[in-house]
């Protein structure tokens, strides 16, 4: 079974992971007991309570996350698309270093310019090939979030795609229901890496199974 990594410094999967090691040590100790029954079957029964809590908080909290990571970013790219073709009009979203995501610009790695103040040329160097908000930098980045926070959970990892295509999604609402060519080639290369990752992670349980 896939456990949630415990080198990650994530204080939500630590307690995630604690909470799991709690109820198998709860349901190891029933098995030697001289409790009654009864006594046993409520420990037991709280322990999965608080095991189904515990997974629903940390799944919640990793699918916001990745909503957050996959919106903000392409929310950047498209007010960048937007400079580009000489239309500052969303410009105004982003009220300062915000990208109305949950996350800043300062939290997504970037320490440019205010958006408010690039050139046409400066929002073309960012999204183009090579740029921080280019299609290979964005998804590297997004998915690298992702799987830090994932770490080798299958399950983790499957709630986190379903937060970024929410966020994708939330993008194209906020920008009138379509998104800009990056964003799109952006999308199908950030899932197709997350897709990849998910597949070897069933590969590996396959094979563990196997032995």
């Amino acid at each position: 079974m896939n456990t949630i990594n415990t080198n990650q410094t994530n204080p939500y999967l630590t307690a995630f992971n604690e909470n799991m090691n709690k109820a198998y040590e709860t349901i190891d100790n029933s098995k030697t007991t001289t409790e009654s029954s009864s006594q046993t079957e409520s420990k037991l029964h709280n322990a999965a309570v608080n095991v189904a809590i515990s997974t629903h908080s940390i799944m919640n909290y990793l699918k916001v996350k990745s909503t957050e990571a996959s919106q903000g970013n392409t929310n950047a790219q498209q007010i960048l698309t937007n400079l580009v073709s000489g239309n500052d009009e969303y410009v105004s979203f982003f009220e300062g270093d915000t990208t109305q995501s949950g996350m800043s610009l300062e939290s997504i790695g970037y320490e440019g310019k205010a958006f408010t103040e690039l050139t046409q040329g400066e929002a073309k160097d960012l999204v183009s090939d090579g740029g921080f908000f280019g299609v290979d930098e964005t998804s590297q980045r997004v998915t690298s979030f992702v799987i830090n926070m994932t770490g080798d959970n299958i399950e983790a990892l499957q709630e986190s795609r379903v937060g970024l295509v929410q966020g994708f999604e939330e993008a194209q609402k906020l920008f009138g229901g379509e998104l800009p060519d990056i964003s799109v080639q952006t999308q199908d290369k950030t899932l197709e890496i997350i897709d990849a990752k998910i597949a070897e992670l069933l590969k590996i349980d396959a094979q563990k199974e196997a032995e």
